[in-house]
């Protein structure tokens, strides 16, 4: 008689697949992040999840190193001139699943910040709970 596997007793049971994602995070200033989006990131930052990057040149030669799997980015936006550097390398992040937190709802920043083609957009005054989400879902939960 055959032995079934786990997977055939049980069929609800799915199989662990290990998902290869790099996370990196680029904001500007360390002073401008809200009080609310640091208590999100900090713990995840510490359990070295995702690599941080204060500057778009360093940002730039991040993303073109070879990834092995997908990459996933966390870009806050300081101001319109911040913006506008980072829409000037967006060659860069054309394979890169961007997560966008831009500084106020003006529409021609949003319309900006919709050049960037992000999973997600949220604001600096945003609650970041659904951002937190929507980052959980990519990565496949922290």
């Amino acid at each position: 008689m055959r032995q079934r596997s786990v997977n055939e007793r049980h069929s609800k049971v799915r199989p662990i697949v290990e998902r290869r994602y790099d996370t990196i995070f680029y904001a500007k200033n360390r002073e401008d992040l809200p009080r609310k989006l640091r208590n999100v990131l900090e713990p995840l930052l510490f359990d070295e999840h995702i690599e941080l990057f204060r500057s778009l040149a360093s940002l730039k030669q991040r993303l073109c190193l070879p990834a092995e799997g997908r990459v996933i980015a966390i870009i806050f936006v300081s101001d319109r001139e911040d913006l506008m550097d980072i829409l000037s390398m967006r060659y860069f992040l054309c394979n890169v699943e961007i997560v966008l937190i831009l500084p106020n709802r003006k529409k021609d920043i949003v319309a900006l910040g919709h050049e960037l083609r992000p999973r997600f957009m949220t604001y600096k005054d945003a609650d970041f709970g659904e951002m937190l989400s929507v980052i959980r879902k990519m990565t496949g939960g922290w």
